[in-house]
């Protein structure tokens, strides 16, 4: 099966999406192109370490707003383990206490990069709104 090449046009927009996201002033970037709003800051007191599992609620669309992912509507959290998520998951996280909910911009080389996953086209920026419940 030949792979199929990231759409340059596409990948040039989720750049300049991203530059626009980081110009917004609320925006601030937490670490390699990683961009983090928050809408709602909590009051735990630990931040999520890669061996620790997050309880998280979330949503994640493409910069044209296509849904990919979300478990928003489910009555009980997602549960994972930190260092097995994506790599922007695991820079936001981090910076993250139980009761967060932020807006995550995350550059394609800290998503999936050039491939394919699911739905989500090689080169995407992924936008997810998180909701970190807990950590554990």
């Amino acid at each position: 099966m030949a792979k199929k090449k990231v759409d340059a046009k596409y990948a040039a927009e989720c750049r300049k999406f991203l530059a626009e996201v980081s110009a917004q002033p609320d925006v601030r970037e937490v670490s390699q192109g990683v961009l983090m709003k928050y809408i709602e800051q909590g009051t735990g007191e630990v931040c999520p370490r890669a061996n620790n599992v997050v309880t998280v609620k979330y949503r994640g669309t493409l910069i044209d707003g296509t849904e990919f992912d979300s478990n928003m509507n489910d009555c009980y959290p997602a549960a994972f383990r930190l260092k097995d998520l994506i790599v922007g998951w695991q820079i936001v996280l981090t910076q993250m206490v139980a009761g967060d909910k932020v807006m995550v911009y995350i550059p394609s080389e800290m998503g999936y990069g050039d491939r394919r996953e699911g739905n989500i086209p090689g080169g995407s920026a992924l936008i997810f709104e998180i909701h970190l419940e807990g950590v554990m």
